[in-house]
């Protein structure tokens, strides 16, 4: 009889939400600023499974008068359009203005993030940023029994140097965060 609860307890602890390996707490840019954060970014590269399939991804942010943040997402599908992702961001914490939530418009499907109530709110974590050329950008979402992870290295231009990509590259590496599956956005003859 014990041996079959102790199997039901270690059944039961290895099915719970996150169990087996939580997301990695990361800790987020100091004495970020989001009003300087705001403006148009380029995807340089992104990691795992990415929502957008497409070229030419831009995100850019602006204040709206209800006080949230929107964000728009552009890309180019292989055929020439370009779609439009749109959602809301908003801090998640007070005291860490880098620490952030988004939410999408309600009736977009993004297949990137597990499903999720109409309510739910994605993780936006700025690792870092210098406001005028670079910003790594960090997500995470649990489910099942492991994280799903996300991470962007954003750039004002259409390029970036190397060696800022190396950089954020290894500030991810620091956190043990594989990089290996980070894929390149072709940035090239876009509109």
């Amino acid at each position: 009889m014990q041996g079959l609860l102790l199997m039901l307890l270690v059944f039961a602890i290895c099915f719970t939400r996150g169990s087996s390996k939580a997301c990695p707490a990361i800790p987020v840019q100091q004495n970020f600023t989001l009003t300087e954060f705001m403006g148009t970014w380029y995807e340089v590269e992104g990691l795992s499974t990415r929502f957008i399939k497409g070229d030419c991804i831009t995100h850019t942010f602006s204040q709206r008068s209800d006080n949230w943040i929107q964000v728009n997402t552009t890309e180019k599908r292989d055929d020439g359009k370009r779609i439009l992702y749109t959602g809301k961001l908003s801090p998640a914490h007070v005291n860490e203005t880098a620490r952030l939530q988004i939410l999408f418009a309600e009736g977009v499907y993004l297949d990137f993030f597990p499903v999720q109530d109409e309510f739910s709110f994605i993780p936006f974590l700025v690792l870092a940023t210098d406001y005028r050329s670079y910003s790594l950008v960090y997500s995470c979402t649990q489910h099942s029994f492991n994280p799903t992870i996300y991470a962007w290295i954003f750039s004002r231009g259409q390029q970036i140097e190397e060696s800022t990509i190396k950089q954020l590259k290894d500030m991810l590496k620091e956190y043990n965060i594989r990089i290996d599956h980070m894929e390149t956005v072709d940035q090239v003859d876009c509109p």
